[in-house]
């Protein structure tokens, strides 16, 4: 079964689910492909067209069709033959809305968190504002005119018996030390439309683990590690060995069970160590092998990693790695269709059009530096600090 020969990656989401790739396992044989490979299986944001905004790792997503679906595909690809690879997302989860008990919890409970090392947090940073505090830049507009515009509000959660700051779909759990004052007060004290409901709930808000903040803000002042600069995705520290088995748990159960034959790491240039992670995920998969139930196929776990690699640049032959996703190799597909003389004429009309130079380097070099002053100046400042 390993490596694989050929592979047919479906996409899964809530219209095309586990039961839907199952029907068609005769055409993947037929095809004579050799393994599934799947996008992300693991519960990702409801609605999710892809996979990779992560909301909780520990179950196979319940949208397509969850863990007894999935082992019915599994079971229908065994039978004929075929076996599987699963995309993993190991550098980041979702969060924002209400479905990451983990961000939530982080919110609720500051540093004091047990999932407060789960995400690359700089709990101490220059802005003493900020310290102990989160950063989140949601708010559609500043804080104080969102604010004043009634869109915080206050909230208490039956279901979680915990009040929460709301605004939109998002929720702000409150920490638990400032119960009592709001079950004293009772919510209506704290409705923003009236301007002492607004004082009070302000007050409130500046003594929780959390900072709201506008989402213009973010790239000047987040201090926590995002999905280069998407707001929504946030950092986790697999380095750490309680995090790594946490986020992978799913994934070794279902591996040392046989329903699954490998993996494709998702941007593992974001992971503080990639080389180590790797090391680390081979090891765990290796031992795992051993395992696996006797009638299922042999061979050792596949593991590739999603890396772009520059020109002249070579994979680490110390990752224990099978290779990358191939990006290397479609770049230099993709050149057959690329006419070498072409790049006289467009680089010229690029400085025609545009009144910068045509030498592509002189503008790659420009907008790198662009991405970082834009996009990253709180996360390059922080570099100094041993944070990053």
């Amino acid at each position: 079964m390993n490596p694989p020969r050929a592979t047919m990656r479906l996409q899964f989401h809530k219209g095309f689910t586990f039961d839907d790739a199952a029907r068609q396992v005769s055409y993947l044989a037929a095809l004579d492909v050799s393994h599934l490979y799947a996008s992300p299986i693991v519960t990702a944001r409801a609605g999710s067209m892809h996979g990779y905004d992560v909301v909780d790792p520990t179950r196979v997503n319940p949208e397509l069709g969850g863990e007894q679906a999935f082992r019915r595909l599994a079971g229908a690809l065994r039978y004929a033959g075929l076996g599987m690879i699963v995309d993993i997302v190991t550098n980041h989860m979702a969060v924002g809305g209400g479905d990451n008990a983990w961000w939530l919890d982080v919110l609720q409970h500051g540093a004091a968190s047990r999932y407060a090392k789960f995400f690359d947090i700089d709990w101490e940073p220059e802005d003493a504002a900020l310290r102990g505090k989160v950063l989140v830049p949601v708010l559609g507009r500043p804080y104080g005119d969102a604010l004043a515009q009634g869109e915080i509000s206050l909230a208490f959660n039956a279901a979680a018996d915990r009040f929460e700051a709301r605004y939109f779909h998002h929720v702000f759990p409150i920490a638990p030390d400032d119960r009592a004052e709001i079950e004293r007060e009772s919510l209506p004290a704290f409705d923003a439309k009236a301007a002492d409901g607004r004082g009070r709930l302000h007050g409130l808000l500046e003594r929780q683990h959390f900072r709201l903040a506008w989402w213009h803000t973010a790239n000047d002042e987040i201090n926590w590690r995002r999905f280069f600069d998407i707001n929504e995705l946030a950092g986790l520290r697999v380095e750490d060995d309680e995090v790594f088995e946490a986020t992978h748990a799913t994934l070794f159960r279902l591996f040392g069970e046989g329903l699954i034959d490998g993996v494709r790491v998702d941007h593992v240039d974001g992971l503080s160590d990639p080389g180590g992670y790797c090391r680390q995920l081979r090891s765990r998969l290796d031992a795992l092998a051993k395992e696996r139930p006797p009638a299922g196929p042999a061979g050792p776990p596949y593991l590739v990693v999603e890396k772009i690699l520059g020109a002249g640049e070579k994979l680490s032959t110390d990752w224990g790695c099978d290779g990358t996703s191939g990006y290397d190799f479609m770049d230099e597909v993709s050149s057959v269709l690329h006419d070498p003389a072409g790049e006289e004429p467009l680089g010229l009309l690029w400085a025609h059009v545009s009144g910068r130079p045509k030498d592509f380097t002189v503008e790659e070099d420009a907008g790198r530096r662009e991405i970082l002053d834009r996009s990253f100046s709180s996360r390059v400042g922080g570099i100094g600090d041993g944070w990053m």
